[in-house]
């Protein structure tokens, strides 16, 4: 079963994007027509405005490059990777910095950079594998999945509420 890994890896990604289109859509089909009707413009906008920017906050969290280190290429493969050093000390600055090698990835590894068991890459100033945004999370990605996760919890929070206020005036015709 080759798939095995990748569809476990897709699945929960998938089901983030379906729920937060398919929620938000909800909104904007159901209770958006009335909360422009009865309060204001300013609502509907608001939402608008606020699912675009978690929408690209996602997208830049799911496909922009965490931060990944190459691999060495093939002419600097040492087959006898197996002696070389666990550990190196670099004088940086004069600052002395110990690196791990990565057997793996054929290299040593400079600090906060660690090997990514699912993707199977080095990631500069790596945090986490996240299975909702099929990505590592690392030093180029990090801002935005911290944006979306600020971002959508406030999307969630207002429609949550919004969608109150619509049911909660429509009790009468949502009953019958």
């Amino acid at each position: 079963m080759p798939n095995c890994k990748l569809s476990t890896r897709i699945i929960p990604a998938t089901c983030a994007w379906g729920l937060l289109i398919g929620c938000t859509t909800l909104f904007f089909v159901f209770a958006s027509p009335f909360l422009y009707e009865k309060f204001t413009i300013g609502v509907p906008i608001y939402q608008g405005i606020l699912t675009l920017f978690v929408v690209a906050n996602f997208a830049l969290a799911t496909f922009m490059d965490p931060g990944t280190y190459p691999r060495a290429h093939e002419d600097e493969i040492r087959d006898d990777d197996f002696r070389a050093p666990l550990y190196k000390n670099v004088d940086i600055k004069g600052i002395t910095v110990r690196m791990k090698w990565c057997a793996t990835c054929q290299f040593y590894r400079p600090p906060r950079c660690s090997h990514c068991s699912v993707c199977n890459n080095c990631i500069e100033t790596f945090d986490h594998h996240c299975p909702w945004v099929n990505n590592c999370v690392g030093r180029r990605n990090y801002r935005y999945f911290f944006l979306f996760l600020i971002s959508l919890t406030i999307h969630m929070f207002s429609i949550f509420a919004l969608s109150l206020v619509y049911v909660l005036n429509n009790r009468e015709k949502l009953v019958t």
